[in-house]
């Protein structure tokens, strides 16, 4: 070593850096004190001193270069991760994950869940570096968190296949040289010192000076700390100014510090901003959220803003002004929506969902912000003609936002996604914020813009934004992407009818796939704390992929309960059964002959009767473009003859 690692034997206070890792307390840059619950962790690699090692990339750390904004968001500072070093990522977290499903299985009586856990983190956060919106700040925590959990995997792999449980219980040396390719540990403790040396591992004896008696024969003295200058120790920064990162951990360099280095990353960026409403209904900063010492959050307000004075409005409130537009008939949101712009329903989830009782409640509904959307109910944004175009626009606008905060706080400390009333989403996606801003906007468009009054819509629409954060920025955009198709305000209905399908198949989805995650966190939340990756496991079997924390942008292929292939179908819809089997005041359902529409109603049932309100319900992907549309859209032979041979 060409010094002496920095050790903090009394107190330690662990956080991010700006880099994405924990600076002299990470793990998996300099060695931490011995901890019999993550001794596996001895064997995490050095970092390589040549950057043409091919696993180089999971000590690299990424730049704004990496980071690219989306071209159409309402957000610009929302972008996503791009770098080479994805596909080597990629590679390598694969052939950890199926070396650790290996160790698993084969190996069935020992207790290998922090295994499964390292693991499934780790190909999740390589499913959200390819898939998921970040900030930049957000991506560069991931990639860094994705990078520790690989090491972790890799380095647990190491020991169970090393047999170094069997090795430490052996007396005398066990290991013919040092290992200098691991980081080891340190340890204050005489016997683990020993235990380790005599095991090759890199260890380092720390002990106060006062308590050194004299008599130790020191080999070499390092009068002076050298520190490591490849490790980041300085805080991330924001327009100049330092913005710490919260204390992950305060204490002893013990085992609960292990636990906290472990622990997910929170993601909060979005959601620091608390907003008020100007005279122009236009939405403004007026404070921040910040954390108090025990995590929870407190709202803080500059002076002389709206929120903080201690006025109340005199006189009625103000009305809206002139006739109002004709009303066509109220939808009724407990009967499904079928039409030529809307993807065909999972036949069975169709029929369970004309069987609901929809009067039927459990004795206390859970709060709004768990029986809440957490996507717009796609029959909001496509029932009504006139708003159509105005809606379809302005949900793409937000879509990538919305997703992330799904994401995020299905990552939070409550872990339910926040669900929203669809008053406050047709406030936000029916006429608000790009009004003033999309000039270019027809006169028909315009119109549907006034039909609201502003005054009616100020409360709601400052609610919706302390839920999601901030207002969508001041710029005017007039074009949207769709998978790198453009569309411009007032064209999609003038599209082919495939463009429509897609994006409402798309919300569908989202709506089915984090409603699943709400409802399993609120009727099974101790099946949750006890074995949260098993439970992400069995809602990625329903869904039918890797991850149910990640949307793949346009897959192909009917996955999971929407499934052509029997085998796969069969598989998610007993996984689906194994989730309500936990759940709380899961529904019995008797009539139904078939397996998968007993599950189907049994889901439904229980959604409905729960969150007071129907399930949105999964659909097969569009596949057939009827080409009948004005404008074009992905009518390439290529594509469709791939469609066809999907289909088949």
């Amino acid at each position: 070593m060409p010094h002496i690692p920095h050790f903090d034997i009394n107190r330690v206070s662990v956080r991010l850096r700006a880099d994405g890792r924990f600076g002299y307390h990470d793990h998996t840059l300099s060695p931490q004190s011995f901890s019999y619950r993550f001794s596996y962790r001895i064997l995490i690699k050095r970092k390589p001193r040549q950057e043409t090692c091919e696993d180089w990339c999971m000590w690299w750390s990424p730049t704004m270069a990496n980071f690219a904004p989306l071209p159409s968001s309402a957000f610009s500072d929302i972008g996503r991760f791009r770098g080479a070093q994805l596909e080597t990522i990629d590679r390598l977290t694969m052939i950890a994950r199926n070396r650790a499903y290996d160790l698993v299985h084969r190996y069935p009586d020992l207790n290998l869940r922090d295994l499964e856990f390292t693991g499934t983190n780790m190909r999740r956060g390589v499913m959200r570096l390819r898939y998921n919106s970040y900030t930049y700040r957000e991506m560069v925590l991931d990639v860094s968190q994705t990078q520790r959990y690989y090491h972790e995997t890799v380095a647990y792999c190491d020991y169970i296949d090393g047999h170094w449980t069997a090795r430490f219980a052996q007396p005398g040396r066990t290991s013919s040289r040092v290992l200098t390719e691991v980081l080891g540990a340190w340890s204050t403790d005489p016997s683990v010192v020993q235990k380790l040396f005599l095991a090759g591992i890199p260890v380092y004896f720390v002990r106060p000076s006062a308590l050194l008696s004299g008599k130790e024969q020191v080999v070499n003295t390092q009068m002076s700390p050298v520190q490591d200058e490849s490790i980041i120790t300085a805080d991330w920064t924001e327009s100049g100014h330092d913005v710490p990162f919260p204390a992950r951990y305060i204490g002893a360099p013990s085992e609960a510090m292990h636990h906290a280095l472990s622990e997910e990353n929170r993601f909060t960026d979005i959601e620091q901003y608390f907003l008020g409403v100007d005279k122009a209904s236009l939405a403004i900063p007026i404070g921040t959220r910040r954390l108090d010492e025990s995590g929870s959050s407190k709202n803080r307000f500059p002076r002389n803003t709206p929120r903080n004075r201690k006025s109340k409005a005199s006189g009625p409130k103000p009305q809206a002004s002139g006739p109002k537009p004709p009303q066509g008939p109220p939808r009724d949101k407990w009967a499904e929506l079928k039409s030529d712009l809307i993807p065909d329903t999972v036949p069975c989830w169709s029929i369970a969902h004309q069987l609901i009782d929809k009067d039927k409640r459990v004795d206390k509904l859970p709060s709004p912000s768990v029986t809440g959307y957490r996507f717009p109910d796609p029959g909001l944004v496509i029932f009504s003609e006139r708003r159509r175009e105005r809606n379809l626009f302005n949900w793409l606008l937000i879509r990538d936002a919305t997703i992330r905060r799904a994401i995020n706080d299905a990552s939070s400390e409550g872990a339910i996604p926040i669900g929203i009333s669809n008053e406050l989403w047709r406030a936000y996606i029916g006429t608000d914020y790009m009004d003033s801003f999309a000039e270019n906007a027809s006169s028909v468009d315009k119109e549907v813009a006034t039909t609201s009054s502003q005054a009616a819509n100020i409360s709601r629409r400052q609610a919706l934004v302390g839920i999601f954060g901030r207002p969508p920025d001041t710029r005017r955009i007039t074009s949207v992407d769709w998978n790198g198709h453009t569309v411009k305000l007032g064209e999609f209905c003038a599209h082919d009818n495939l463009l429509i399908q897609e994006i409402l198949w798309d919300l569908h989805q989202c709506s089915f796939q984090f409603d699943l995650i709400a409802i399993d966190r609120y009727l099974a939340p101790d099946y949750w704390m006890r074995d949260a990756p098993r439970r992400y496991k069995l809602i990625g079997k329903v869904l039918g992929g890797d991850d149910p924390l990640t949307v793949q942008n346009r897959p192909t292929v009917d996955r999971g309960i929407a499934a052509q292939d029997p085998v796969e179908s069969k598989l998610a819809y007993s996984a689906l059964d194994t989730l309500m089997s936990n759940w709380s005041a899961s529904e019995t359902c008797d009539e139904a002959n078939e397996a998968d529409l007993a599950t189907t109603l049994r889901y439904c049932r229980t959604f409905s009767k729960t969150f007071g309100r129907p399930p949105i319900l999964p659909k097969h992907i569009p596949r057939q473009n009827h080409r009948n549309g004005q404008l074009p859209y992905r009518r390439s032979p290529s594509i469709d003859r791939k469609y066809v041979k999907n289909d088949n």
